[in-house]
């Protein structure tokens, strides 16, 4: 084989590996571009679900709150007539649960 074939076969060669790469490249970007989109999307989701969360809890204390007092009514009304109401140890039941759940909920929400 002469120089000039040679030197003709080792530019395409060259040319062959730089396509090569740059098609990587290109693959490569493409794949950060669209990894880059769905972690902002599943950020944006994040975010919707805490604030739908965040309004949920504050609706929910808002019924605790009534609860607790509707609660301590009953059972004050119920011990002066010496009855007992099933439903009351029911609704404390379920207090006692939100009590408990919220602590967590608090650390995941805020």
């Amino acid at each position: 084989m002469d120089n000039k074939t040679k030197e003709i076969l080792q530019k395409f060669s060259t040319q062959k590996v730089e396509l090569s790469i740059a098609s990587e490249l290109k693959k490569l970007e493409k794949e950060l571009d669209k990894g880059r989109d769905d972690l902002m999307q599943f950020a944006t989701d994040a975010r919707d679900a805490i604030a739908k969360g965040v309004r949920e809890m504050n609706r929910v204390d808002s019924v605790y709150s009534v609860s607790k007092k509707m609660l301590s009514d009953a059972i004050a009304k119920a011990k002066k007539l010496g009855v007992e109401i099933p439903e009351a140890k029911q609704l404390k039941q379920a207090i006692n649960a939100y009590e408990q759940q919220k602590k967590t909920l608090t650390k995941v929400l805020k």
